[in-house]
């Protein structure tokens, strides 16, 4: 069975960014909402998870501010989540030739 909610450190693992960078995201972008339980811990979801991953994109690689970033998505959500996923594509293979590469001087 497949896990449907994730914590805070979990997803900040997973990012590989402070947890505390997660909650000023969360007050900065207006589509990131988390659920909470009654306690008022997050609980993020795959579809949260995936939206961060576009936010984390937008700010390292596009280089864009909080605001930018808020705008990009408001209007380009779904081109730029395709752009991700080929940008990544290419870097995962882009890695696999350098190795390949290296193994090859050897």
């Amino acid at each position: 069975m497949e896990k449907k909610y994730f914590s805070i450190r979990e997803v900040a693992d997973q990012l590989k960014v402070p947890q505390s960078t997660l909650s000023f995201w969360e007050k900065e972008i207006t589509l990131l909402e988390p659920n909470k339980s009654a306690g008022g811990t997050r609980r993020y979801i795959q579809k949260d998870i995936d939206l961060l991953n576009q936010i984390k994109f937008l700010i390292e690689e596009q280089h864009l501010t909080l605001a930018g970033v808020n705008e990009r998505l408001s209007k380009y959500r779904k081109e730029d989540e395709k752009r991700m996923k080929i940008i990544q594509n290419l870097k995962s293979v882009r890695s696999e030739l350098m190795a390949i590469r290296k193994e090859l001087n050897k």
